[in-house]
C-alpha cells in the first residue's frame, strides 16, 4: 500500500519537475509569464521531493529537509495571475523582490546547517526553527493567495475565458491544500510538538500530487490555453497585406458598431475572431497595427464609448454608474474606473456631473 502511495507522490514530483523545467526554459527564452508558472510547478515538485527525502533519510539531519518552498510558490502564483491578465503579453520584467524571502531564508538556513560541526546536536534548535518557519509560511501563503484571488476577480475581463477558468480552479485547489496544511500545522503545534510520523502526512502529499497532475494535464491538453501562448509568441511574425488589413478592420468596426459584442463581459480574442470567421492571429495583428492598442484596451475603449452614450441619455439617468458599467461589459468597478480615467481624463462621477 505504502509503495503505491510513494509511487504516486514520486511520479507527481517527477512530472511537475519535468514540465516545470520545460516551462522555465521557455519562459526565460520568450520572457513571458510562463516563467512564474514554472516556479509554481517546480516549487510543489520540490516540496514533494523533500517528503520523499525525509522518508529515505529518516532521523538524519539534512538541509534539504527544511527548505521552505512555499516562499517560492506563493509569489509565483500571484505574479502569474498578474502578468497573464493582459490579452497581449508584453516581454516579462522579472519581479525578483517578491522572491527575496525565499532566497534569504533558505540561503541562511543552508549556511547555518553547513556551519555546524555536528548537525545532530542542532536538532533541538531545528524544531524551534521549523515552528517559526511554518507560522511564517502560513501567513505568507495566505496573503499571496488572497492577493491572487483579488487580482483575478478584479481583472476578470482581461483574461481569455479558458485562462480565467484555469486560474479559478488553481485558486480553489490551492485554497483546499492550504486548509489541509493548516490543520496539520495546528495539530503539530498544539498536540504533537512535531513528533507526528511521516506516514500521517501522506494524505496531504497525495492532495499535492493530484494538484500537480491537474496542472500538468491542463498545460498539456488545454488547446485554447496553448493556442493563446502560441498566438502571443508568434504575433510579431504575423503580417497581412495592407488591403487585407484595411478590409478586416472595416469588417471589425462594422461588427462592433452593429452587434456590440463588447457588451459580453467574457469576450476574448478567440471568440471575437470566431464570430467574424477570421484567424485570431490576423484579427490580433489588425487591432495592434491599425489601432495601436492591444485587444483588451481596444474592447474597453468601445465599452467606454457605450458608457458615455448612456450617461448622456436621459433614459439611463436613474441608473447607478456601476450598473451602466456592468451592462456595458465591465466585470469590476476598479477596471471600469481605470479604463474610464485613461480614456477621458476624468473619473466617471466627474464626467457625469458635466
Amino acid at each position: 500500500m505504502y509503495s503505491i502511495i510513494n509511487f504516486v507522490i514520486s511520479f507527481g514530483a517527477l512530472q511537475g519537475l519535468i514540465i516545470g523545467i520545460f516551462l522555465l526554459i521557455k519562459g526565460f527564452k520568450l520572457k513571458q509569464d510562463l516563467l512564474y508558472l514554472s516556479l509554481i510547478l517546480i516549487g510543489f515538485a520540490a516540496f514533494l521531493a523533500r517528503v520523499i527525502a525525509i522518508g529515505i533519510y529518516e532521523n538524519q539531519p539534512w538541509f534539504f529537509n527544511n527548505l521552505n518552498f512555499f516562499l517560492l510558490i506563493s509569489p509565483a502564483l500571484y505574479l502569474y495571475a498578474k502578468e497573464s491578465s493582459s490579452a497581449t503579453k508584453n516581454p516579462l520584467n522579472f519581479n525578483s523582490l517578491h522572491f527575496l524571502p525565499f532566497l534569504i531564508i533558505n540561503s541562511t538556513f543552508i549556511l547555518y546547517y553547513f556551519s555546524l560541526k555536528n548537525p545532530i546536536d542542532s536538532m533541538m534548535y531545528l524544531t524551534n526553527i521549523i515552528k517559526v518557519n511554518d507560522r511564517f509560511s502560513i501567513i505568507y501563503f495566505s496573503i499571496y493567495l488572497y492577493l491572487t484571488y483579488k487580482i483575478v476577480r478584479q481583472y476578470k475581463s482581461s483574461y481569455p475565458k479558458e485562462l480565467y477558468k484555469l486560474l479559478n480552479k488553481l485558486i480553489y485547489n490551492f485554497f483546499g491544500f492550504f486548509i489541509i496544511w493548516l490543520i496539520y500545522v495546528l495539530a503539530e503545534l498544539v498536540y504533537f510538538d512535531y513528533t507526528l510520523e511521516l506516514i500521517y502526512y501522506y494524505p496531504i502529499m497525495i492532495v499535492l500530487a493530484v494538484i500537480l497532475y491537474y496542472m500538468s494535464l491542463q498545460f498539456i491538453t488545454n488547446d485554447r490555453f496553448l493556442f493563446d501562448i502560441k498566438t502571443i509568441t508568434k504575433r510579431k511574425n504575423f503580417t497581412l497585406k495592407e488591403a487585407d488589413g484595411k478590409n478586416l478592420l472595416n469588417q471589425l468596426t462594422l461588427f462592433m458598431t452593429e452587434e456590440k459584442p463588447f457588451l459580453d463581459g467574457d469576450i476574448s480574442l478567440i471568440t471575437l475572431a470566431d464570430s467574424l470567421g477570421v484567424n485570431p492571429k490576423a484579427l490580433s495583428f489588425v487591432i495592434n497595427e491599425h489601432t495601436q492598442k492591444n485587444f483588451n484596451n481596444y474592447i474597453n475603449d468601445w465599452r467606454i464609448e457605450e458608457v458615455k452614450k448612456r450617461l448622456n441619455d436621459k433614459e439611463y439617468s436613474q441608473l447607478k454608474m456601476l450598473t451602466i458599467a456592468f451592462d456595458c461589459g465591465f466585470n469590476s468597478k476598479s477596471t471600469f474606473n481605470l479604463a474610464f480615467k485613461k480614456a477621458t481624463g476624468l473619473s466617471p462621477s466627474e464626467y457625469r456631473k458635466l
